[in-house]
């Protein structure tokens, strides 16, 4: 006897306890596995922003190269774009206004 107890109350004791850490083991190895899961998608994640960082560089590089290029080449940059008669209407109301404003 232990602890006073008969033989079959220590056996169920030890088993339930047996149990309680089987059980706790198996909790630990599955929170284990997530994390090692957690941790695989992040590597992944951290691979993929850096690949984006590098093609990010790499069109900003052929950005600032054709703006470069493109603004060598033309003396206007307005030339291209749709509204430079839109543009010269307005200088010519704005300066049609000042004669009048002078007068």
């Amino acid at each position: 006897m232990f602890f006073g107890l008969p033989w079959f109350a220590i056996v169920a004791i030890v088993a339930i306890a047996g149990g309680l850490i089987f059980a706790y083991k198996e909790e630990e190895l599955k929170m284990e596995g997530k994390r090692l899961a957690s941790s695989r998608e992040i590597h992944d994640l951290r691979q993929i922003v850096h690949n984006l960082k590098s093609r990010i560089e790499t069109l900003e590089a052929i950005a600032a190269q054709e703006k470069k290029s493109s603004s060598n080449d033309q003396a206007n940059p307005l030339q291209d774009i749709e509204i430079e008669g839109e543009v010269e209407e307005q200088d010519s109301d704005n300066s049609a206004g000042r004669k009048r404003n002078r007068n």
